[in-house]
């Protein structure tokens, strides 16, 4: 038997990423757990950011930023940049994280984190408690070091993202394989 939970704001797991706002000279980020792919053509990420964050401020000044992915082992500084208001503090001078520049935005990349999105904002809509951005990916970068045998795609295990858990408030990483998509399904058979 199932129980009715009423309306939720709970998927998951949930990606925790670091958003990052503005430029080499004056940057911000924050991390963000409201995130997801929202098309394939053109590749775009849609997420959802509080109106009073100053990296919302920032993206919206220059109408780009980077999703930037920890590692599961870099929870404390990911839960850092999300705790923190960058309205009161670097939290790069902060943590010892660094940026580095993108290659086509104007938003820079943590140094610190091995898969990096570049976007640019494509839309933008006030959702309730928060404002949801569209953007376009427009580039991706990787560590050599946590993609597969044929360096062209990561390897989520060598990857390891950080997952938030929402309701426990609990960071995780992911779990073992299960099956292969889009193949797993073909040994079914309707009776």
């Amino acid at each position: 038997m199932k129980k009715a939970l009423g309306p939720s704001d709970r998927l998951y797991p949930m990606p925790c990423v670091l958003v990052l706002g503005g430029t080499m000279e004056r940057a911000d980020a924050l991390a963000v757990a409201w995130i997801a792919i929202g098309g394939a053509n053109p590749p775009t990420i849609v997420m959802a950011i509080r109106p009073s964050r100053r990296t919302l401020e920032l993206i919206r000044e220059t109408g780009e930023f980077t999703v930037n992915i920890p590692r599961a082992s870099d929870a404390a500084i990911a839960d850092y940049f999300g705790i923190v208001s960058g309205h009161d503090h670097d939290k790069f001078a902060e943590s010892g994280w660094t940026l580095e520049p993108a290659s086509v935005v104007s938003a820079p990349l943590v140094a610190e984190c091995p898969y990096n999105l570049e976007c640019r904002v494509l839309s933008e809509t006030e959702n309730g408690s928060h404002i949801l951005v569209v953007g376009e990916i427009v580039e991706s970068h990787a560590e050599e070091s946590i993609l597969d045998a044929s360096g062209t795609k990561v390897d989520v295990a060598l990857l390891d993202p950080l997952i938030y858990i929402p309701g426990t408030r609990e960071y995780r990483r992911l779990g073992e394989k299960v099956a292969d998509a889009f193949s797993a399904g073909k040994t079914v058979k309707p009776e």
